[in-house]
């Protein structure tokens, strides 16, 4: 289990500087980067201490927003992902066609042209498919995580 520990000066520290419905940034960063390290299916406890003391509604209100944050930043990462498996299907059967149409081709320049084009076309999506879903993949796990965390006080 990944532990988090946050130190608050204020009930302000949690709040978007220009918004009570927003986690401030700096502090969502916070708790992200904390879990670097880590598999990214890790159990994760945040625990918030302060000198201040919270009600029982402020402590829920803080809970609600930590995980409505976390929530729509991984929400956000799914769209992209769909979007980007769109975008790498697209360009791998583009690649596939652009092959298929260079043996219509009989100039010699076009032809190498258009064979370089497609290759590169199927090796980016692939490539993106192996390497980089991985990294994305890793992310929306911690965005998860961290949505579903337990949420203490001191």
């Amino acid at each position: 289990m990944i532990q988090i520990k946050v130190n608050l000066n204020s009930l302000e520290d949690i709040y978007h500087p220009f918004s009570k419905n927003t986690l401030n940034p700096t502090l969502a960063s916070f708790i992200y980067e904390e879990c670097f390290g880590y598999p990214a299916n890790n159990k994760i406890s945040i625990t918030i201490s302060s000198s201040q003391k919270f009600s029982e509604q402020e402590k829920e209100e803080i809970i609600k927003l930590i995980h409505a944050n976390f929530i729509a930043e991984w929400k956000e990462e799914k769209i992209k992902n769909t979007l980007a498996n769109a975008f790498r299907g697209i360009l791998f059967f583009a690649g596939i066609i652009i092959l298929l149409f260079i043996y219509l081709i009989k100039v010699e320049f076009l032809h190498e042209f258009l064979l370089i084009l497609g290759w590169l076309a199927i090796w980016e999506s692939v490539y993106d498919f192996l390497f980089v879903e991985m990294k994305e993949k890793n992310k929306r796990k911690r965005y998860q995580m961290i949505s579903q965390s337990k949420i203490v006080f001191e």
